[in-house]
């Protein structure tokens, strides 16, 4: 079994370029191609590779590599994730040293990388490819290294049956600027190598299977015309992506992952909402319910994350003789931890089996929606009244908010405030730019009412760091000053929200949710 803690993952990010060749093509003389001035030879390696994915090859279908290799100067285990989309030729190498595990035994660091994709289903080997390897390193004159390119002889083996064989090369960028292999890519097309899509060896070696579309599909467009189920399917279908290209940035502790996941989360459960009438009910509602458990997995370490930067930027504007330094070391030892408890929490309910079932029924839900006979009707009935429906609830919180309210009511209407512009963004790849002029209206109060929950809770917490054992009278002054600012940006969000409601509210926004 591979070690659960193996944590000597080293990351590197690739750049290159394949090409289809035949098997008695011969590889021009690159020297003096464009700025390359030599052509360093560095020999011929063996190399074995056992690439593990699902049975269904979940791996492959969204250009993710997994592979245990062999031989050559970089032998290990190599996990190759698509960076800015499958087919950019631009991906990221995690690799471990080959006694991370066996053959089959893939180690659960890499693993973990892929739940959002693999799901309940095991990595097995799947294919093994034996590949000859020359490979060449192209130099500058003044010794730049500029990029490997590498000529692979392939034999996709089944024990000791050649099933198949290809021949490609690869030009990977090492330090090449732009346009500088350009000259190059040219004179190995002259010389008959076929470029084409980015298609790795294990999608070539697996066949059609390999190259179907993901479990998660990028759905086609939708219009007014088209049935409502079509746009529903559409939506979760996107948010779905979004919350697994998200689960892979918080387990690489990617900036801004966390904040992302969590609003895809969310983006979810209020398109579940909205579209409650077009679904079976029980099924939405228990979907959202799941929904709603990740989202709050999440939000200790988005909140704290969150509150932090707003704290230590607010202490830069404090006067030198209040000690700003006392208050910022107890706001960042206090906030600091709370962060990392948090993305510890985060992370231990995506390693459970009930994130991986969410990822289930999402893949469920895109694949076979349970819909309601409503849902067959065509966008252009079937959406607005649903937008009008959030956007009753969103004037009626706001009708009932004081300047003097408690915090909550304000928290409610935003609430209300994103469903309504969520909803709005949902419907508008089909029902076009007028629910997206109204989704811009709503967004210019969400961000008020945002800034009236995050100087809320900084307030609260602040009088909380106060009230703390041990804090000085002059860190405590300090805090109170603090606190005094942010209920300041509390009542001064109030006024601009409201100052600014009647523009938002104007029914001119809203004519395209009459009914006829």
């Amino acid at each position: 079994m591979a070690d659960d803690k193996d944590t000597r993952a080293e990351t590197y990010r690739e750049s290159e370029r394949k090409f289809r060749i035949h098997g008695l093509f011969s590889l021009p003389d690159l020297s003096g191609t464009g700025v390359v001035a030599a052509v360093e030879e560095r020999g011929t390696h063996e190399l074995t590779a056992l690439y593990h994915d699902t049975g269904d090859l979940r791996l492959a279908r969204e250009g993710i590599t997994l592979r245990r290799r062999e031989g050559g100067s970089d032998a290990g285990w190599h996990l190759k994730l698509p960076v800015n989309g499958v087919g950019s030729g631009v991906r990221d190498e995690v690799r471990l040293p080959l006694d991370a595990g066996g053959a089959g035994d893939v180690p659960q660091e890499l693993r973990e990388l892929v739940t959002a994709v693999t799901r309940s289903a095991p990595l097995v080997v799947v294919a093994t490819l034996r590949t000859r390897r020359a490979s060449r390193v192209l130099r500058t004159e003044d010794g730049r290294e500029l990029a490997e390119l590498t000529d692979d002889d392939v034999s996709v083996v089944d024990g000791d049956r050649v099933v198949v064989k290809f021949r490609e090369l690869e030009l990977e960028d090492v330090q090449a600027r732009a346009g500088e292999l350009d000259e190059v890519v040219a004179r190995l097309l002259s010389a008959g190598a076929v470029p084409g899509e980015f298609t790795s060896k294990a999608v070539r070696a697996l066949g059609p299977m390999a190259s179907a579309p993901s479990d998660v599909p990028e759905l086609p467009p939708v219009g007014p015309k088209d049935s409502a189920a079509t746009l529903v399917r559409a939506y979760i279908a996107g948010q779905a992506r979004k919350l697994r290209e998200s689960d892979l940035g918080v387990r690489r502790d990617e900036e801004d992952s966390i904040h992302q996941m969590r609003v895809a989360a969310r983006r979810l459960r209020s398109g579940l909402k909205v579209f409650r009438p077009l679904l079976d009910r029980e099924w939405a509602d228990a979907l959202r319910e799941e929904l709603k458990w990740l989202a709050g997995e999440l939000s200790a370490a988005r909140d704290r994350e969150v509150l932090r930067e707003r704290l230590d930027e607010a202490v830069k504007h404090l006067p030198e003789h209040v000690e700003p330094l006392a208050a910022r070391s107890l706001i960042d030892r206090h906030l600091g931890k709370e962060a990392d408890d948090g993305r510890e929490q985060a992370l231990t309910a995506m390693r459970s089996e009930r994130y991986v079932a969410l990822h289930d029924a999402l893949v469920d839900a895109v694949n076979a929606l349970p819909t309601t006979e409503a849902a067959a009707q065509p966008c252009s009935r079937a959406l607005p009244p649903l937008v009008a429906k959030a956007w009753k609830r969103l004037d009626r919180d706001v009708k009932g908010l004081r300047l003097d309210g408690h915090d909550d009511e304000w928290h409610e209407a935003r609430k209300a405030a994103k469903q309504a512009r969520y909803a709005c963004e949902a419907v508008a790849p089909a029902l076009g730019k007028p629910a997206k002029q109204l989704a811009k209206q709503i967004e210019r109060v969400t961000e008020h009412l945002g800034e009236h929950m995050d100087a809320s809770i900084a307030a609260q917490t602040l009088q909380g760091f106060a009230a703390g054992a041990h804090v000085g009278g002059r860190t405590g002054f300090a805090l109170g000053l603090l606190y005094c600012d942010e209920r300041a940006a509390v009542d001064l969000a109030r006024h601009q929200f409201l100052e600014l409601w009647p523009e938002v509210a104007d029914p001119k926004h809203r004519r395209w949710l009459r009914p006829g």
